[in-house]
């Protein structure tokens, strides 16, 4: 018999329940996490002072790659096995999936003395709640719709800074011409989806892009907007280098930091490796709004949950780190590594740092005026399974020339919704 979507989720979800029952004690506080580059490193290392501090032992739980997808995988195995780590890095839908099979322990009494309601900006509390309860502390907001600009090519190339897709393209060819990569790009999936979905933002705006990507309705999934998206995306195949499939993130910055290339669409934990390699924003490197959505904010939002202790210990550990997630000295010293905005707005950014203060202020007028959208290919949107579907219909038209973007307008939507079944 054939198993429906449904039907494997139940199963699993009973292998799970079953399995977490008879966990064993995990250690004093192994922390599940995917930063691994210079930068991410760095803020990782804050928390893990934090903790020492306190008095706990860290146990480092890195799983690196593919912006998280591997060490949820190594996760899902882990708390199968009945092994889950006490804290795990997880954001967006995923925070809910978990906290539906039982597994993640309420933080409303801690939420509660630490004043959250107040710190925590009001469109990102439901992220981290559920069924009303706080089941998982927010660290950070990153603004996905970040164009980084290697300064130092653009005046070898005597090409202007762009501000629309018009002048994007010119200086993109005129990076080509003087010898540099115009676009740098890794072939993961999910960074070549991090490029259609600044374009899907900017060309549908941020009205459109939640209802194709957050309420998948149908009119403006299909709509000749999602095919001017993929449309641009074809063009800018032609500037980016045949050696990027399967690079990373990290190493595709590295190129404008080496001087190699002249643009990269990416979150703003670029900026942590610029500041990791000692750059300079305003000399080596700027960060503008990707064309067409200065007025929009594309958000992530990187979380910790707590699975259910087994000891007063491991509770009393849990306590001690959810409590110091919001604190003003953690939320300053992280951020400034990582690139990301403190989740608190009324902790300082640091002394001219210029792409913080325009995403600050980006985040503030796109509060107030409804343009702040959960981003898709950071798992904010939605689930993991339509995530993964749109990700296979992006890099399938990238990589393949001869599929029309209206054909794969067509796909995208007939993929969500399949994976939505």
């Amino acid at each position: 018999m054939r198993m429906t979507h449904k039907s494997l989720s139940q199963w699993l979800i009973g292998i799970v329940l079953a399995a977490y029952s008879v966990a064993s004690p995990a250690s004093d506080v192994e922390v599940l996490h995917w930063w691994t580059s210079a930068g991410e490193a760095k803020a990782a290392s804050v928390l893990r002072k934090g903790i020492e501090q306190q008095g706990h032992q860290w146990q480092d739980f890195a799983v690196g790659g593919r912006a998280g997808i591997s060490a949820m995988n190594t996760l899902r195995i882990r708390a199968i096995s009945g092994n889950p780590p006490l804290a795990a890095q997880i954001k967006g839908p995923e925070i809910t999936e978990w906290a539906r099979l039982g597994f993640l322990r309420n933080l409303d009494d801690i939420a509660e003395a630490e004043h959250w309601e107040e710190k925590i900006p009001a469109p990102l509390r439901d992220v981290m709640q559920y069924q009303g309860s706080y089941v998982a502390a927010p660290i950070n907001i990153h603004r996905v719709n970040w164009l980084w600009v290697n300064l130092r090519a653009f005046e070898a190339a005597n090409a202007d800074i762009p501000t629309d897709f018009a002048s994007f393209f010119a200086a993109a060819d005129k990076l080509q011409q003087a010898g540099y990569t115009p676009l740098a790009l890794g072939g993961e999936p999910w960074q070549v989806a991090t490029l259609f979905d600044s374009l899907a933002l900017s060309v549908l705006g941020p009205q459109d892009y939640q209802r194709a990507f957050l309420d998948f309705d149908r009119k403006a999934l299909l709509s000749d907007d999602v095919v001017k998206a993929f449309t641009l995306l074809a063009r800018m195949r032609q500037y980016v280098d045949d050696s990027g499939q399967g690079r990373n993130w990290s190493d595709t910055t590295r190129l404008l930091i080496d001087n190699q290339a002249g643009m990269q669409v990416m979150g703003d934990w670029a900026k942590g490796e610029f500041f990791a390699a000692n750059q300079q924003e305003g000399k080596a490197f700027t960060c503008v709004a990707f064309p067409g959505t200065k007025n929009a904010f594309s958000y992530n939002v990187d979380s910790f949950v707590f699975f259910k202790p087994n000891s007063q210990s491991e509770r009393q550990s849990q306590t001690d780190i959810a409590s110091y997630l919001l604190t003003p000295q953690f939320q300053r010293d992280f951020n400034r590594y990582k690139g990301s905005l403190p989740i608190r707005f009324d902790v300082p950014l640091p002394k001219g740092d210029r792409c913080a203060q325009q995403s600050r202020d980006a985040f503030i007028y796109a509060q107030e005026n409804g343009t702040l959208s959960p981003s898709m290919s950071h798992g904010l949107s939605t689930t993991r399974y339509v995530q993964s579907a749109v990700f296979d219909v992006i890099n399938e038209f990238f990589y393949n020339p001869k599929q029309t973007p209206r054909e794969a307008t067509e796909a995208l939507y007939r993929a969500i919704l399949s994976a939505q079944a």
